[in-house]
């Protein structure tokens, strides 16, 4: 079967393209990408779609990366096909990200490419990876220790993204291009050993060809199996996601107990796609997993994970949380409070103080924000955070109890406590704003006169 007809074949068994598709072919002027310009183009006689090419000039290469500009240029006049090229300074921006020039290249690459379909009146990118671009990926996942997520086939397509190539060879492809004298540029970093990539084709793949010349049939025929164990858990990860995720105020948070109730393979994908919302250019890897298990495991109610990229994991009883919220610094100052409205806006809060006749009732019984104290056991007022040692008796209670506990008992994350703003008569503790206020100065019978303290969170624009 000549090349052409069974990329059509992959083409409509897996419906990668459709009559009435507009397809922009990433080209770089290889072999590869080239003959995919040329395969598409008859195919294009038997299926009516649209094509463009798409050429990212890497500037790496001086004068090599000016020819491969020009010749996809002119490739494209040849074919009477719509060009669109553009620059990037791939190394300013691998420098800027702090990864390697092969990342920071697909990184651009993709982004202009969805650039193009964005602005363009096109639906679809078709990129030229290969059987053998399989194989490659799966030595270089494997070299790196990724676990059987990483080792997944590459897909046939996703997203807007195809690969029309992924059913054949790379032999099959250079046939082709010789059997019909077609041209191409050669990129003479593609000799260098120096790269993984380079190494594992030009190295590592001959010397187990030697052994078994189905080498890189058996690792293709492994990849499907490996892709359907894989679908296997993306599965159970979906579901999960779908039932148990928990969104709120920009964080991802999971219950403990449901995380531990699933089988560690699909816990990590679950990681990862949190990961993915949180910051999508962060790419986890096993021992990230394996720390934030650790986390997930302990006995300790309170526990703080610091990951790249600004993430961190927290722990907070039962609950494990993902977020890129800063760590707020301690507030330590004594605001004083006096009657009418106090704008306490390192605290972000409103207070509002008003004395008033008992007989008024007692409304917003209900209100956590809202508390009425016996007005003749005031003193002066004041608002503070947590200091070492603090006690007050909480409403209902006879003795003094340690804030720490008080916070325990409530629930409060450890690196939370230091911020829930108390309100202070004296020296006594009255009211841990939001919680509980003090029995020894609630209202009574005997009580004369009633102190109503109202809060309020307030956002910066308010103040």
């Amino acid at each position: 079967m000549n090349l052409v007809n069974k990329v059509k074949k992959i083409i409509e068994k897996e419906r990668l393209i459709e009559a009435g598709d507009s397809i922009i072919i990433g080209v770089s002027g290889g072999i590869d990408s080239t003959a995919l310009v040329h395969v598409l183009f008859e195919i294009s006689k038997k299926i009516d779609f649209k094509i463009g090419l798409a050429h990212l000039n890497h500037q790496l290469r001086g004068e090599e990366s000016v020819r491969d500009e020009k010749f996809v240029e002119e490739l494209a006049g040849s074919l009477s096909m719509p060009i669109y090229i553009k620059k990037a300074d791939v190394k300013r921006y691998a420098k800027n990200c702090g990864i390697s020039l092969q990342h920071a290249g697909r990184d651009l690459r993709y982004a202009f490419f969805k650039d193009v379909l964005d602005t363009h009146d096109f639906n679809k990118i078709a990129v030229a990876h290969n059987l053998d671009d399989q194989a490659e990926t799966f030595l270089l996942r494997m070299l790196k220790g990724t676990g059987i997520r990483g080792l997944a086939s590459i897909p046939v397509k996703r997203d807007r993204i195809i690969r029309p190539f992924l059913g054949v060879y790379r032999f099959e492809i250079g046939e082709y291009i010789r059997e019909h004298s077609i041209t191409y540029v050669e990129d003479s970093s593609n000799s260098k050993t120096v790269y993984e990539r380079n190494y594992i084709r030009k190295r590592v793949i001959p010397l187990m060809e030697e052994r078994n010349p189905l080498f890189k049939e058996k690792i293709v025929m492994l990849l499907q199996d490996i892709t359907a164990i894989n679908n296997i858990y993306g599965s159970k990860a979906e579901d999960f996601l779908k039932q148990e995720q928990i969104f709120e105020d920009g964080d991802i948070s999971f219950e403990i107990d449901s995380l531990k109730e699933i089988d560690e393979e699909t816990r990590f994908r679950v990681f990862v796609n949190t990961f993915t919302k949180i910051e999508p250019v962060f790419i986890p890897l096993r021992e990230h997993a394996r720390l934030i298990n650790s986390v997930l495991l302990s006995e300790k109610p309170n526990l703080m994970l610091d990951m790249p990229r600004g993430i961190r994991i927290k722990k907070v009883y039962n609950r494990l949380i993902f977020t890129k919220k800063p760590i707020l610094p301690r507030i330590t100052d004594i605001f004083p409070v006096k009657s009418g409205e106090n704008w306490l806006e390192s605290l972000g809060l409103m207070l509002n103080v008003f004395l008033q006749l008992q007989d008024t009732g007692i409304p917003h019984l209900h209100d956590r924000y809202i508390a009425r104290f016996d007005g003749d056991k005031i003193e002066d007022l004041s608002v503070r955070t947590f200091l070492k040692g603090d006690r007050f008796v909480p409403l209902g209670m006879k003795n003094h109890v340690k804030l720490k506990d008080f916070f325990i008992s409530q629930k409060i994350p450890k690196e939370e406590r230091g911020h829930v703003p108390l309100l202070v008569s004296g020296y006594d503790i009255i009211w841990v704003i939001g919680y509980r206020i003090d029995e020894r100065f609630k209202i009574t019978e005997d009580t004369k006169k009633v102190l109503e303290i109202s809060a309020k969170k307030i956002q910066e624009h308010e103040v």
